[in-house]
């Protein structure tokens, strides 16, 4: 038997008629077809080094477990949408409409499409408020819970407990937040892709008391001479910018302080380059990426 599941936004009058139009399609195509639905704004988004999963717990349904993903509707839901076909593209599932395979300037999709490449990424929940507290105890009881959509470390909180993140959630309604590993660090890094080549690396420093390594934050920074980078940070950070289609990116790294492995916190559309710390080093290597764009190299 073929499985289809049909994914929809959740809003007045969308559910009434999106669920008895797929019994009665279902009904046309026979018993060799199955027809589930499920409100796109219901999944849970779960995404790691090695793993991804979207599933919707209290249906018990699993994306993976279908033939094709028919996606209506979304509204603002885009997001979830991209990375519902970031992950059926992945796995070969057919989905439906093709065009959602694009990209979105948000957290959560992106680093699924940085899973489909093999990036090392935090385990990373994003859905419904209490499916994520329920995934709190999974991170060790400790964890990053941010805006989707946030930047320069705004919104960005260390939470240890459900009471925190409904505090966090009720005080900033009209923000969608994902919780992810929190990777104990002593810096990050910034990579600065450009034309697919990193040219620049600076070194990010938290101030005291903070666990925001952003210059934007009060975050010390310094430059890091390539050739002292770790050439597999630098080959994933060409890759990840690859994937999003950005000539002009910010990769954003962090190094686990208990074991130095390195993960892909997130990959900026819009880094700091004619603002922020080290500003004539970067119009330097801006100037050269434009010469080597506009001579064909």
């Amino acid at each position: 038997m073929k499985k289809v599941l049909l994914l929809f936004r959740s809003r007045i009058g969308m559910q009434s008629a999106a669920v008895p139009f797929a019994a009665k399609v279902g009904r046309l195509l026979g018993d060799d077809v199955e027809i589930k639905t499920a409100e796109i704004g219901e999944m849970l988004f779960e995404v790691s080094t090695n793993d991804a999963k979207i599933t919707n717990p209290a249906q018990n349904l699993d994306v993976k477990d279908f033939d094709l993903v028919i996606i209506r509707h979304i509204g603002a839901l885009d997001a979830e949408a991209h990375a519902v076909a970031v992950f059926c593209r992945k796995h070969g599932i057919k989905f439906i409409d093709s065009y959602l395979d694009r990209i979105i300037d948000d957290k959560m999709s992106a680093a699924f499409e940085h899973y489909s490449v093999g990036a090392p990424l935090p385990r990373t929940f994003y859905g419904p408020l209490d499916e994520m507290i329920k995934c709190l105890p999974e991170l060790g009881g400790k964890a990053i819970f941010k805006d989707n959509r946030g930047n320069k470390g705004k919104l960005n909180f260390v939470v240890s407990s459900a009471d925190e993140m409904r505090q966090i959630s009720n005080d900033n309604p009209d923000v969608h937040f994902q919780l992810q590993e929190f990777i104990p660090n002593d810096c990050d890094y910034r990579i600065l892709v450009l034309n697919y080549k990193p040219v620049f690396a600076i070194r990010r420093m938290a101030e005291s008391g903070s666990h925001l390594n952003n210059t934007s934050q009060g975050g010390a920074a310094e430059i890091v001479p390539l050739e002292n980078m770790n050439e597999a940070i630098l080959d994933m950070a060409i890759k990840v910018s690859r994937v999003e289609g950005l000539e002009v990116s910010g990769v954003d790294v962090v190094i686990d302080n208990t074991n130095g492995k390195f993960y892909i916190l997130e990959v900026n559309h819009a880094p700091m380059i004619s603002s922020g710390s080290f500003q004539d080093e970067k119009a330097k290597v801006y100037a050269n990426m434009i010469a080597e764009i506009l001579s064909g190299e």
